[in-house]
């Protein structure tokens, strides 16, 4: 039999992986692979994930379960030269990634890609060091992702979302960086995140290329307008307080520490250096 190695997000989705696991576990064995499980202990779990790894040598695959956050941590742990094959199950309160490569395929019909021996080479960008597969936001998206996950955990992620999207759309403030005033920059490898935000609709992920959209000020009593456009991808075709070019790479100075996130992940910095790598990673289609 050939052999998946899994890496499961305990704490993503309110507990979602670990209710997926069985199931996960018994499809697979269905379609001829055993499986062991790694389940991470933290937020970049990087080391645990390398060990795992390490441990059971030649995985036919892995598989991720968890959200975009999961992803990024495993896309951070392996090697930049790793050629096993990917699976990401979208079991997080983030999984703009897994919709975009399956969709609203189940997670048996995602399993059973293994059997068609199909793969997509996805490319992977770098913003102050660290890898990112999706995208990163700065300046709104990232006090929302701050917002999003802090707080009382028995509230909803997505409800946390939507309701620090409200508050700031009264409350944040824009902000100055290199590229001007603004209030989102957003620089993204896929086409959607923040649960299906689409701040890049023609961005694609196989292209070498990533997509900047400069969201410049807008006042108060027009930011639902604008904000419901972006979310929906129509700023692409409709004529706005914003700018869009494809790029390979970019510095961004700020003028003090600004919030920011990568593939969901909370962080600040005052400097963004973002680059695409000359490297992409396998996935299962």
């Amino acid at each position: 039999m050939k052999k998946a190695l899994i890496i499961a997000n305990q704490k993503a989705g309110k507990g979602k992986p670990l209710k997926k696991l069985p199931l996960v576990q018994t499809h697979l064995k269905t379609i001829g692979y055993t499986s062991e499980v790694y389940l991470t202990q933290n937020t970049s779990d990087y080391l645990g994930i390398q060990e795992f790894i390490k441990v059971y040598k030649n995985p036919d695959c892995i598989l991720i379960i968890g959200g975009d956050g999961t992803l990024n941590d495993v896309v951070n742990a392996v090697p930049d030269n790793f050629e096993i094959p990917l699976i990401v199950l979208p079991c997080g309160s983030g999984n703009d990634f897994a919709t975009y490569l399956y969709g609203k395929k189940s997670i048996e019909e995602i399993l059973n890609g293994l059997l068609k021996n199909e793969t997509i080479n996805i490319n992977i960008a770098e913003c102050n060091g660290q890898k990112f597969i999706n995208g990163l936001g700065i300046g709104f998206d990232g006090w929302v992702a701050k917002k999003a996950n802090a707080g009382a955990k028995w509230i909803p992620v997505i409800l946390k979302y939507n309701l620090a999207i409200l508050r700031g759309l009264f409350t944040y403030r824009s902000f100055y960086t290199s590229l001007g005033q603004s209030l989102i920059i957003a620089i993204a490898n896929g086409p959607t995140y923040g649960g299906g935000f689409r701040v890049a609709p023609g961005a694609n992920p196989t292209d070498g290329l990533l997509d900047l959209w400069h969201i410049k000020p807008i006042p108060v009593f027009k930011r639902p307008y604008f904000l419901s456009l972006i979310k929906k991808g129509r700023h692409a075709i409709e004529p706005g307080p914003y700018t869009h070019q494809t790029i390979k790479e970019i510095t961004i100075q700020c003028y003090k520490n600004l919030p920011a996130h990568l593939d969901g992940e909370y962080f600040e910095a005052d400097k963004f250096e973002v680059k695409m790598l000359d490297m992409s990673f396998r996935f299962v289609k």
